[in-house]
């Protein structure tokens, strides 16, 4: 039975970290999501007295400044807006999802799945979040870091493109990105730079499970379970064929190359994240 909770706090975690792989966050971002890190959507709550895994809060904590990462329907510009949130909004009577992906706190609890690794990561990330703001991180530190990692302007010490890491030659525009792209265009979605910057960034490849996720949301409480189970079908074989095939081992490489503790803490929550999907679609997510 597929809750409407638990995948609201597993798609504002993927849209989240979806725009941060993306971009470097400017220092309002910067500021908003050191704030809410404490209310991270997949943290495990652990109450006084009891096991972490006792079950999911009903306080639910608000991630109203965390940011999404931006894919735009196939039928809007090319081009995408610089920050259009999600496609598809929440339903009536579902989680309010503004244009940060991210619900209500009257309505969200917390997602508490995830392997003990996974959740070990979450924890980890979370403290190097922390740490970033304790020492005084700029938002130029972390778009440098961003930069030397990913090859924003210069040569990327991790590709962050499947193709990349997937295919014979290592190069980009390759045949995962081609189903990536399929993938993207049964949801009536596409890449915001088609053509011109490849489909398979990590950071669209999280925004991509985020929007399919509230599509599910949206099923569910149109009372179409149909729809629902076949969106979580696609999702299913897109995080098993697509990211739990080379994600993990890109964001371990990406742990040991951060040169700041914030993009680390993006890293690891990330690494969390997978984790809690994997778990709950019971698909193997394999470590380096």
């Amino acid at each position: 039975m597929l809750d409407a909770a638990t995948l609201d706090s597993l798609a504002a975690a993927f849209a989240a970290l979806g725009r941060l792989h993306r971009e470097a966050p400017d220092e309002t971002a910067l500021r908003g999501f050191r704030d809410l890190i404490e209310d991270w959507p997949l943290a495990a709550l652990e109450p006084e007295g009891k096991d972490s895994a006792a079950g999911p809060s009903n306080a639910g904590p608000s991630n109203a400044g965390l940011p999404s990462a931006g894919l735009p329907n196939s039928g809007s510009s090319s081009a995408g807006p610089s920050n259009p949130g999600p496609s598809n909004p929440a339903p009536a009577g579902a989680a309010a999802v503004g244009e940060a992906g991210t619900a209500d706190a009257s309505t969200r609890t917390r997602w508490h799945g995830g392997t003990d690794a996974g959740r070990a990561a979450t924890g980890a990330g979370m403290e190097q979040i922390r740490e970033s703001a304790r020492a005084g991180e700029t938002p130029e530190e972390i778009r440098r870091d961003h930069d030397l990692l990913y090859g924003d302007t210069a040569a990327a010490r991790v590709a962050p493109y499947e193709s990349v890491h997937r295919g014979v030659d290592g190069l980009v525009f390759g045949e995962a990105t081609l189903e990536v792209r399929a993938a993207y265009q049964a949801l009536s979605l596409q890449a915001p730079k088609l053509n011109q910057e490849p489909d398979d960034h990590i950071g669209l490849e999280f925004d991509f499970m985020a929007q399919l996720t509230l599509q599910v949301i949206d099923a569910l409480y149109g009372d179409d379970a149909a729809r629902a189970e076949k969106l979580m079908t696609h999702g299913t074989d897109f995080l098993r064929d697509h990211l739990l095939a080379w994600a993990p081992q890109m964001l371990d490489l990406a742990t040991q190359q951060a040169q700041t503790h914030f993009m680390k803490g993006v890293v690891l929550l990330s690494i969390g994240a997978l984790d809690s999907y994997a778990e709950l679609l019971d698909l193997p997510f394999e470590r380096p």
